[in-house]
């Protein structure tokens, strides 16, 4: 599993909403990184750097979703809505950034908000618990979307491996980063 911030250095010192938003988002892109990398490792087909960087958008929509679940009950409706545009914000840039170097010049930011924004839309369909997170039925949607992005040589396992090892884990590290970085004044 891959190490994420879970604490700040100075836990004294009171952090912005884009501070945390700021934190949580590299630890978004370190997990969404490691799952393409486990992929890769488990020998599953990525063939470009732009299938990498559809993996990529996809386990980030997802992470997103996650954060906004987690935090809704914890902040307001104008904390909730700060932050989660910035940790989105963060995420655009970053993507953009992938695209850029895999696939040229362009303006990808507003193509990836457009993606999350329906991803979060299906997602919200789903239930989620304060325990166990994700449910099973909305970790089976991760899946084949992640299956989509993915070569023709192993879609059908695919799925079967995102809902039983990727999903729980990036949702584990991504709560206990969560927790240990995101408070909101009342």
């Amino acid at each position: 599993m891959v190490r994420v911030k879970n604490r700040w250095n100075q836990n004294a010192a009171p952090r912005s909403l884009v501070q945390m938003a700021n934190a949580v988002s590299a630890t978004l892109w370190k997990l969404a990184a490691d799952v393409v990398l486990n992929l890769e490792n488990e020998n599953f087909e990525t063939a470009t750097q732009g299938q990498r960087v559809d993996l990529l958008e996809e386990l980030v929509c997802y992470l997103v979703h996650y954060s906004d679940r987690w935090i809704y009950p914890r902040a307001d409706e104008n904390q909730r809505n700060e932050f989660i545009s910035c940790l989105a914000g963060d995420m655009a840039r970053l993507l953009e950034d992938s695209r850029i170097d895999v696939q040229g010049d362009g303006e990808y930011r507003a193509a990836f908000v457009d993606k999350l924004n329906r991803r979060c839309a299906d997602y919200a369909g789903y239930s989620f618990s304060e325990v166990e997170g994700c449910s099973f039925a909305m970790r089976c949607r991760l899946g084949e979307r992640v299956q989509d992005s993915m070569g023709e040589r192993d879609r059908r396992w695919i799925p079967d491996y995102i809902v039983g090892r990727e999903a729980p884990s990036i949702e584990t590290a991504l709560q206990r980063s969560l927790s240990g970085l995101v408070r909101f004044e009342a």
